[in-house]
């Protein structure tokens, strides 16, 4: 069954227009499937940020933390020959 479409139109900036028009020709490939690609690669994105941000909320709720100098010796220990252990909630 046929995936429903709908239009969208947006203002871009020439320089970009000519780069999608440019990169278009150079895979043998529309312009539509370019904007297509690039939104569904943005809207991937910008879902797992917005989960990874939501997540770390819900960790600070929960009392889920790390305190800083927990997290500054184990950076500080990164790349000696003391590396300490990624710090465990609570340290």
């Amino acid at each position: 069954m046929a995936e429903t479409l709908k239009t969208v139109t947006a203002q871009l900036p020439v320089n970009l227009v000519a780069r999608m028009d440019d990169l278009a020709t150079k895979l043998d490939r529309s312009k539509q499937w370019i904007v297509r690609k690039a939104v569904v690669a943005y809207l991937a994105r910008a879902e797992r940020e917005r989960q990874m941000i939501q997540e770390g909320l819900d960790d600070v709720t929960a009392g889920r933390l790390l305190s800083m100098d927990a997290m500054e010796r184990w950076a500080d220990s990164l790349g000696t020959d003391h590396e300490l252990p990624l710090p465990k909630v609570g340290e």
